[in-house]
């Protein structure tokens, strides 16, 4: 019979008086071994033989946690690190191996990207650059809804204000687009055609439009992307999925599975056998797919294109996808535990805490470019992660754009910048070597050193929990804890060993800093 070994874990305790690291590994043995936590914890203290990167352990009362402290010398061994690795500091080979593929943004090509997809591309980036970081073999992808209803309904929108604009009133369609955008695009066509398309059956017109506008349109979101710093690796288009017929066959392969079934002439897949809440149609009564099925489709190629682990970033709307295309992919045979949705929450776009109104040239929404062109890329990127996915994003544009400490990119940045400041001031370059790293035994210098240390525990709590929130609230932490040091220790000092080694110390936190913000897409400026 077998036994359950208790959960032992090794974290970083509240209180920082109570140590560097943490065990539960008494009290999760109490009942086991029938015997106190504190008694367990001191017989495990007086036995135990410490790595030489810890100084002290000791029980604790109470709940009897083991509590560790790191060593001096190990400490300063994180500015020496920080030297050696510099722009790769915190990498790792600890997701080594591991092929993971991210999807977000996947905008329709309809319009301009908005401010939600916005803040899909800087979660998405940034955990791809994690991934990377971590030593995964990492790839971000964009899903193009190249095909379908909204095609058609684009190119009448466009048709219809081409029409207008050359004397045919014409209405756009119920369900069409309306934003500026299309009337610019109507206006370029009118400029560089003529009534070409006029003199077109208007259904042919309106199927060239489509398919020029769709084209338009996803030039832009690759356009606004890049200048947002992400670069996808690739760009997979439903039109592609659909011309192959991959479509048919998923389901083709549900229906030998015998999970298809008809209902009232309509084909549906039980995806309720395989943990849904419900089954759904994936081919109408008059034998066209819905658009669940090419779905099917293009995560069943993400399957069988060989990823640990696939990620879709999707807005909060998409809720039902949570089981639903696990489910489909358990009905297909393959293993639903590789498929992770992460649901991105709303933003509400702000102006000193008063709601911003909606963009007068797209319409219902406000573009990612608009919101670029006045906070910035790095402001912009920077407050997109302030928030866990889960959670709604409060952004105030005012407070983006605002040169001061309260401005959480701009606290950050400017610890960066005060840093070459100091070199600057002393007329010292930046040490290119740790030396006297041994000096550096003040509390403030040991407890910045903790924290430069924390970055590869950042970086795995940020890919375990597919959330890279975690790495705004470690910069902000380092850039606090730069600013006390600075207070408590003079840099420029005597004897000149001591300056030297703070200088490293500030060096070494400024690697530290330029690493963690480039994870997240950001610049370390040395000016501010």
């Amino acid at each position: 019979m077998g036994v359950n070994a208790p959960t032992v874990t090794l974290e970083k305790p509240r209180d920082a008086a109570h140590g560097d690291i943490a065990t539960n590994a008494a009290l999760v043995h109490s009942k086991q071994v029938g015997k106190p936590p504190r008694q367990i914890a001191d017989a495990l203290v007086s036995t135990m033989q410490l790595d030489p990167r810890l100084v002290k352990c000791e029980g604790v009362a109470g709940p009897g946690f083991i509590n560790f402290r790191f060593a001096d010398a190990y400490l300063q061994s994180i500015a020496e690190l920080a030297f050696k690795t510099k722009d790769s500091y915190g990498t790792t080979n600890d997701l080594s191996g591991k092929r993971v593929l991210i999807e977000f943004v996947s905008a329709n090509p309809t319009g301009p990207l908005n401010v939600v997809s916005a803040r899909a591309a800087a979660v998405g980036d940034s955990l791809t650059r994690i991934f990377r970081a971590l030593g995964a073999e990492c790839y971000s992808e964009f899903y193009v809804n190249d095909a379908g209803n909204q095609v058609e309904l684009l190119g009448q929108s466009v048709l219809a204000r081409y029409s207008s604009i050359l004397g045919r009133e014409s209405e756009v369609p119920e369900g069409g687009y309306h934003g500026e955008y299309i009337s610019e695009f109507a206006q370029q066509l009118v400029a560089e055609h003529g009534d070409k398309y006029l003199k077109m059956e208007p259904s042919v017109a309106a199927e060239q439009l489509g398919r020029m506008a769709i084209e338009r349109h996803i030039e832009m979101h690759r356009k606004s992307l890049e200048h947002f710093r992400v670069t996808m690796n690739q760009w997979f288009r439903e039109s592609a999925l659909r011309s192959s017929n991959a479509e048919w066959e998923a389901f083709k392969v549900l229906e030998q599975r015998g999970t298809i079934f008809e209902k009232d002439g309509a084909k549906f897949v039980r995806t309720s056998e395989f943990g849904d809440g419900q089954d759904w149609v994936v081919v109408t009564s008059q034998g066209k797919p819905t658009y669940f099925l090419p779905d099917i489709a293009y995560h069943w190629d993400k399957f069988r294109r060989g990823y640990d682990n696939i990620i879709d970033i999707l807005g909060p709307d998409h809720h039902a996808y949570l089981t639903k295309m696990a489910a489909a992919m358990s009905a297909l045979g393959e293993d639903a535990t590789r498929l992770e949705i992460m649901l991105l929450q709303h933003i509400n776009l702000l102006r000193d805490g008063e709601p911003v109104k909606m963009s007068k040239r797209a319409g219902q929404i406000v573009e990612m470019d608009e919101l670029l062109d006045e906070v910035g890329i790095d402001a912009a990127r920077y407050f997109f992660l302030l928030r866990r996915t889960s959670t709604p994003l409060d952004f105030d544009i005012e407070l983006a754009k605002r040169q001061s400490d309260d401005n959480p990119v701009f606290y950050v940045q400017y610890a960066h910048a005060r840093i070459e400041s100091i070199f600057k001031r002393g007329e010292v370059d930046a040490p290119q070597r740790p030396q006297h790293l041994e000096l550096l035994t003040h509390s403030e210098e040991l407890t910045l050193l903790r924290r430069l240390r924390e970055l590869g525990d950042v970086m795995n709590e940020c890919a375990f929990s597919r959330d890279p929130h975690a790495m705004t609230v470690w910069l902000r932490e380092v850039a606090a804890q730069f600013h006390r040091f600075y207070h408590h220790c003079r840099v420029l000092t005597t004897p000149a060993e001591l300056q030297t080694a703070r200088l490293c110390l500030c060096r070494a936190t400024q690697i530290a800093l330029q690493r963690g913000l480039a994870l997240c897409g950001v610049s370390a400026p040395t000016e501010m």
